[in-house]
């Protein structure tokens, strides 16, 4: 084979063609080489952005259930404030409701002013 070239081209020419054979195999290779190394870098990209989300959104449920847990608190202490109010409520309407009906057992209801008994009424708690 390498007659036949020696016989149509002069030997320059012939290593002319195999260093740039040479060259190109060597650019290809490189080239390859590069497309393998951007492929890797693309795919550990990939893998630290998802690792991170992982952690973000474990970070963001935690979040969310710390959250909730005091919304709940919050819930069960306004709950708590609303029963409280309304037993104290109840308990000032019982004891006014006693006062009225003690204050018409007084004598003299017609009376201008407040006699002792009135008043010690008043001064109940």
């Amino acid at each position: 084979m390498l007659a036949l070239l020696t016989a149509r081209f002069s030997k320059p020419a012939i290593y002319a063609v195999l260093a740039l054979g040479v060259l190109l195999l060597a650019g290809l290779g490189f080239w390859r080489g590069f497309a393998a190394i951007e492929r890797m870098q693309d795919k550990a990209v990939k893998t630290a952005v998802a690792l991170n989300n992982v952690e973000w959104q474990a970070q963001i449920q935690a979040a969310n259930a710390k959250a909730q847990a005091e919304r709940d608190a919050q819930a069960r202490a306004a709950e708590q404030a609303s029963r409280q109010a309304a037993e104290e409520i109840s308990r000032l309407n019982d004891s006014l409701a006693k006062k009225e009906a003690r204050n018409a057992e007084l004598p003299n209801p017609d009376a201008c002013g407040l006699d002792a008994d009135r008043v010690r009424l008043l001064n109940e708690k």
